[in-house]
């Protein structure tokens, strides 16, 4: 055991030279005393703002670390607007920032890569041009992510359970979410669906290009481009769908509530449950996993909606238990 512990660790020493000493007497620590270094001692939890979905991540995950193996992990949360430079630790070692929320990751992206940061709430689109512009796509294990939205294929499944008859997906994008359509255009063809897609820049053309859309659609799937799918928007884009009787599948709980048929998510607490997993199973140098989609999700039903569009839509229990038994596949 400690010959395998030896050997991990030095895997990490040649990349780990511009670390600083710190660092390096962790490792040599680490050596020592292996079985001491399997997991974080220190956990930072940068919030963008005092806002509920923050706040109910960060209550449930130092719930979770206060629980099991993790136990004697130190826990703090800090606030980006009252961030302070002194708060946050220059020794990487054995320490780990959890930043909530795109503000937190495009603060932390732009700082000196000395501590590993593992981003949360965060959609993958937005995480990829964050790492992109600063400069951290190219260090996975130490600038990672879960995402706050849901996989392709997993969305897709949502809409092929719901509705077995369907076979054109309609897909609205605009400046911020056109990076989606590779992605989208081979989820789709793997899920056996015909993919229909208009691109609009600007709220002018927002609701002539949706009556295209929606003309040639069996279903309508949002995704979290803000610049579409906003408080100013959504009333127009739900009301114009359901008036040419095709249902919209969301991307939040609330957009249920709103008026779209269905929705897969994952909420705070289901991402804090998989990123306790994630630091319950980190090494003491933190060398995050690769950024990955929620392992936990729900799915809700707006079973008025279904009934206005005359539409027969298996209960949400049901909608569960086919989703999870779809294996994930690396997008």
């Amino acid at each position: 055991m400690l010959r395998q512990h030896v050997q991990r660790l030095l895997r990490h020493l040649p990349s780990c030279a511009g670390m600083g000493l710190p660092y390096m007497l962790g490792l040599l620590f680490c050596l020592l005393t292996p079985l001491r270094c399997l997991a974080i001692d220190n956990v930072t939890i940068l919030l963008s703002e005092d806002g509920a979905a923050y706040t109910e991540f960060a209550s449930s995950l130092t719930s979770q670390l206060a629980q099991g193996s993790t136990a004697k992990t130190t826990v703090k949360t800090l606030y980006l607007p009252t961030l302070k430079t002194d708060e946050l630790s220059r020794n990487a070692y054995n320490q780990l920032l959890i930043a909530v929320g795109t503000p937190a990751m495009t603060a932390m992206a732009q700082k000196p890569p000395a501590m590993s940061v593992l981003n949360v709430l965060v959609p993958r689109s937005t995480f990829q041009k964050v790492a992109r512009q600063y400069g951290r796509h190219q260090d996975p294990h130490h600038f990672s992510a879960v995402y706050v939205d849901q996989s392709w294929n997993r969305q897709l499944a949502l809409i092929r359970a719901a509705l077995p008859a369907s076979s054109r997906i309609g897909i609205l994008l605009g400046k911020d979410s056109a990076d989606m359509m590779t992605g989208m255009q081979t989820a789709t063809k793997e899920a056996d669906f015909q993919l229909n897609m208009e691109t609009t820049n600007d709220d002018s053309d927002l609701l002539p290009a949706l009556r295209r859309l929606l003309a040639n659609s069996d279903a309508l799937l949002a995704v979290p481009d803000p610049a579409i799918y906003n408080r100013n928007n959504i009333p127009s884009i739900l009301l114009t769908s359901y008036r040419q009787k095709i249902p919209l599948f969301g991307f939040s709980a609330s957009y249920v509530k709103a008026g779209a048929l269905a929705a897969v998510f994952s909420s705070p607490a289901q991402i804090s449950q998989q990123v306790a997993e994630i630091i319950q199973g980190l090494p003491a140098h933190a060398s995050l996993p690769q950024p990955q989609y929620p392992r936990y999700f729900t799915v809700s039903v707006n079973t008025q909606v279904s009934r206005s569009l005359s539409l027969e839509v298996d209960d949400e229990s049901i909608l569960m238990r086919k989703l999870k038994a779809i294996p994930e596949r690396a997008q």
